[in-house]
C-alpha cells in the first residue's frame, strides 16, 4: 500500500507519517510518500526508515504534484497568512489536490485533514478555507473521508513567549473563562489520520468524523496546565470580543484580521458553530492525550 502525504511539512502531516511509519500493517507492505517543496527538509527520523520517500510538490503548481501508483492520500490545505486572499488560495491548493488525484488514477482514498465548523457555508472565518476543500475534494476518489478537528492544543503553545516573563501571563480570546471548549493534539491527530487512511472502506462517502481529545476544557484548566507545566503562577488576560481586531493585528497581516475575528466569534457562545445541533450520523474519534500532557511537553527554560 502507497500513501501520500500532501504536504508533509505541517505538523499535522509529520504527525500521521510519524503514526504510520509506527503502525502495525501485517496485511501489505506500507510505504509513506511525503511530499515536500523541499525535499531535504524532511526529518532525518524519516529519511532513515525503509518504508518512507520524500518527493518534490507544490500545491501552488499542480504541474508539480505527482502521485502516480499511490492507492491513499491524506490531504491537507495549509494556512498562508502571506497571502493576500488565504480563501483563494484554499481554492488554488484544492483544485490542485484534485487535479493531481484525477491524473494518478490509482487513489482509492482521500482522507482530508478539516475542521469542526467545516460544515458551515458561511459565518466560519479562516475555518472557511476548509469548507472550501471539503466542496472540492468530496468527489475526487471512490472514498472520501472528512476528518474534522478540534481546536488544537498546541495553538496555547504561542502563549510560552509571556508565561517566560517577569509577569507570567497569557491572553485568551476564548471567553467566559469557565467555557467548555473541544481540543485535541496533534499527536492524536497523526493518530487519527493514519487510523482512517489504514482502516476499513467507509460506509458511505463523504464520510465525516470529528477528531477530539479526551474531554473538553475550560481556559480555566488552561491556566492549571501552563502552571504545571512552568512550576509559576500564571495570570489570565482575557481579550474582549471589540478587542480582536487590534488582538490579531498584532501578529497577522491585516487581509487576515477580519476572517480570524470572526472564526473566533463562530465557536464562541452565540456562535454559528457553538448554536450547531449535532448531527447523530457524525462518528467522534477521542484521542487520548490530555491538555496536561501536551502542554508539559513544552521545554521552558529555568529562570
Amino acid at each position: 500500500m502507497r500513501i501520500a502525504v500532501l504536504p508533509a511539512s505541517p505538523k499535522t502531516g509529520r504527525a500521521t507519517i510519524k503514526a504510520l511509519l509506527e503502525s502495525d500493517q501485517l496485511t501489505t507492505p506500507l510505504h509513506v510518500q511525503g511530499i515536500y517543496r523541499d525535499p531535504s527538509k524532511a526529518p532525518a527520523e524519516f529519511l532513515s526508515h525503509p518504508s518512507f520517500h520524500a518527493g518534490q510538490g507544490d500545491l501552488s503548481d499542480a504541474n508539480t504534484l505527482e502521485l502516480g501508483g499511490v492507492d491513499m492520500v491524506l490531504a491537507i490545505t495549509p494556512p498562508r497568512y502571506d497571502a493576500s486572499d488565504i480563501l483563494q488560495w484554499a481554492r488554488v491548493a484544492s483544485e490542485n489536490t484534485r487535479l493531481a488525484i484525477q491524473k494518478a488514477g490509482t487513489v482509492k482514498r482521500v482522507v482530508l485533514l478539516s475542521s469542526t465548523g467545516a460544515e458551515q457555508p458561511s459565518g466560519t472565518g479562516e475555518i472557511m478555507t476548509n469548507h472550501i476543500a471539503e466542496e472540492i475534494l468530496q468527489h475526487a476518489a471512490p472514498e472520501v473521508i472528512f476528518m474534522r478537528c478540534a481546536y488544537f492544543m498546541e495553538n496555547w503553545e504561542s502563549a510560552i513567549s509571556t508565561v517566560r516573563t517577569d509577569n507570567p501571563h497569557f491572553y485568551s480570546v476564548i471567553t467566559p473563562l469557565d467555557y467548555r471548549v473541544p481540543m485535541v493534539a496533534v499527536d492524536d491527530i497523526g493518530r487519527a489520520c493514519a487510523t482512517y487512511l489504514l482502516g476499513l472502506e467507509p460506509p458511505r462517502s463523504p464520510y465525516v468524523v470529528e477528531v477530539r481529545g479526551p474531554q473538553e476544557y475550560t481556559v480555566n484548566e488552561v491556566q492549571q496546565a501552563l502552571h504545571d507545566a512552568v512550576g509559576q503562577e500564571v495570570e489570565i488576560r482575557p481579550v474582549k470580543k471589540e478587542d480582536f481586531p487590534d488582538f490579531f493585528g498584532r501578529f497577522l497581516p491585516q487581509s487576515s484580521v477580519g476572517l480570524f475575528v470572526e472564526m473566533t466569534n463562530s465557536f464562541l457562545p452565540g456562535g454559528v458553530i457553538a448554536s450547531a445541533i449535532p448531527n447523530p450520523d457524525v462518528r467522534v474519534y477521542r484521542g487520548r492525550m490530555g491538555l496536561g500532557e501536551c502542554l508539559g511537553k513544552i521545554s521552558v527554560p529555568a529562570r
